[in-house]
């Protein structure tokens, strides 16, 4: 092991860089089982026929064209083979599932028409692309062997979530929400949370499909929150449970300097998010 060598992960953590507010806006997850070894840029290189990943790229444009972006990822679960293509779509909190048998009867599907059979369940992805960033195989692969003891076919692995230096990385469908640091150890106790209909705070990112600003707002709220209502002058107005409720927010003036990935030779500038009223 390089002794020298820098850790995004474990740099982020020592010098107290706050998680929350940093997840990726994205409206729809659209996950495609691909078993072979993953690329550092799996989504754009990889050994898909021509015809699936035009399936994809047409996918994203045509929601984007609705004003919805899209995000592909590949997924996979090592040591398992159901004999089909997973497909997995979610948007609006409803998680939807398809088992294919071939990536030819996938490319029929719509991602924004298509009714696939709905889970209910909570499905967990964790980042392990290390072709991407060290910390992700460094960190990842220990969460997924445990999330696998704990909730068994119900966790998969997935390319760059977004994030390397917060890894391990975990996004949580239907429920919508990118979670980060959720080492090993405590992957019990995330998962009870999360199973009991929580979110478990110290490892929340932000829900994805909310702006960063919402996403820091929407641990700020007394009441569970039902739908963010909008965003405008620095305000997060939400309706939740216990009625409106409206939290004020600012990103920082002074950038704070992140190595965002272990292959960064230079910092770069974040500004976090804060309340303040």
């Amino acid at each position: 092991m390089n002794r020298d060598r820098r850790y995004c992960s474990d740099l982020s953590r020592a010098r107290g860089e706050p998680m929350l507010g940093t997840a990726e806006c994205v409206d729809i997850w659209l996950l495609l089982e691909y078993k072979p070894a993953w690329k550092p840029r799996a989504i754009e290189d990889n050994g898909l026929d021509e015809a699936t990943n035009q399936w994809l790229e047409a996918s994203v444009e045509k929601c984007a064209e609705q004003g919805l972006k899209a995000r592909p990822q590949f997924i996979r679960r090592p040591d398992y083979d159901s004999g089909t293509t997973t497909l997995l779509i979610a948007r609006d909190n409803v998680l939807g599932r398809m088992e294919a048998p071939d990536y030819e009867a996938i490319c029929e599907v719509d991602v924004l028409t298509s009714d696939l059979a709905p889970v209910h369940e909570n499905v967990y992805f964790v980042c392990t692309n290390g072709q991407r960033d060290l910390c992700c195989a460094r960190y990842g692969l220990r969460t997924f062997e445990r999330l696998r003891k704990v909730v068994g076919s119900r966790v998969w692995q997935t390319t760059h979530l977004g994030g390397h230096r917060f890894a391990p990385n975990v996004l949580a469908l239907p429920q919508g929400i990118l979670y980060g640091r959720v080492d090993a150890d405590e992957v019990d106790a995330f998962v009870g949370t999360i199973e009991s209909g929580d979110v478990s705070r110290p490892h929340v990112r932000g829900r994805s499909a909310f702006p960063p600003e919402a996403q820091f707002a929407e641990m700020q709220v007394a009441g569970r929150v039902q739908a963010l209502l909008g965003f405008r002058d620095d305000r997060v107005r939400f309706q939740t449970n216990l009625g409106e409720e409206e939290i004020q927010v600012r990103s920082a003036k002074i950038p704070v300097q992140v190595v965002a990935s272990c292959g960064d030779a230079e910092s770069k500038d974040v500004y976090p998010i804060s309340r303040t009223g």
